[in-house]
């Protein structure tokens, strides 16, 4: 966990992302483009839910689940609103190029979403939190503009991941040794503690929902895994396989080889 991020590096690190060309939609058809296609489709399935009509999603970037929803649920396009929201104006304004219909894009501060008490009947934020300084003032303010039982979808990568524990060591590794700065724009949450801000921020988590989802039965470098050894086609279809295959496994399992923790709650009464 770094205590160097602040909402000035998550700004200039999603600039940068958007000049260095991050596609709109991933391409499931690929090993990095899979992960992330499954956790928009994640949000897009809450957005669909009966009895959803306005959506907030906070950390919008440039519209990929909006324009996703769009691709998945085109009948449900007409009565579903949504506003999008993202502290990179650069992200904002290519969001609103996309022209997409009854959604509204709009850069704020970080701190205090520009919505009124009881304004939505879902949000979503997938691969925010761990971008957020103060997390519980985000979760409060999220509270705020809920309606009452209005709900709640986080995703965000699991800390106690084996893989990703020693990718993102050997990541940090290689930009030292290349002479590059960190990357100062993640602090992550763990499972118990996205649990505890949910409670102390007046979310009930949804039961019977597993929360911890992906497994990464693999250790890999730039595509290539050594561990099993694999090159990037066979790689994605071992993944691929994994995540079909292998979703219920013993706990311990689940803790340290998922990748991404999924967390649905819903604003308490």
């Amino acid at each position: 966990m770094s205590d160097l991020i602040t909402q000035d590096s998550v700004k200039e690190y999603f600039d940068g992302e958007l000049r260095r060309g991050r596609r709109l939609l991933p391409d499931p058809d690929t090993l990095g483009g899979l992960g992330s296609y499954l956790k928009y489709s994640e949000a897009t399935k809450l957005m669909s839910d009966p009895g959803v009509e306005r959506v907030l999603d906070v950390g919008c970037n440039h519209g990929s689940v909006e324009a996703l929803f769009q691709v998945q649920f085109p009948e449900q396009v007409s009565t579903t609103t949504i506003e999008g929201i993202d502290i990179s104006a650069d992200a904002v304004e290519h969001a609103k190029g996309l022209n997409l219909a009854n959604c509204n894009f709009q850069s704020y501060d970080g701190d205090t979403l520009p919505f009124p008490d009881d304004s939505f009947d879902a949000v979503v934020m997938i691969e925010v939190i761990e971008h957020v300084v103060d997390k519980e003032r985000l979760f409060r303010e999220i509270n705020r503009v809920l309606k009452p039982g209005g709900k709640l979808l986080v995703t965000t990568p699991n800390p106690e991941c084996w893989p990703l524990r020693f990718e993102a060591w050997w990541f940090s590794v290689a930009r030292r040794i290349l002479g590059r700065p960190p990357l100062e724009k993640d602090e992550y949450l763990s499972h118990a503690g996205l649990l505890s801000v949910f409670d102390a921020t007046g979310f009930v988590p949804a039961p019977n929902r597993s929360i911890y989802s992906q497994p990464r039965l693999f250790f890999h470098i730039r595509g290539w895994s050594f561990l099993p050894p694999l090159p990037p086609r066979l790689l994605y279809h071992y993944h691929k396989f994994c995540l079909t295959r292998m979703n219920r496994l013993p706990r311990f399992i689940e803790r340290h080889f998922k990748w991404s923790l999924i967390g649905e709650a819903q604003k308490s009464a």
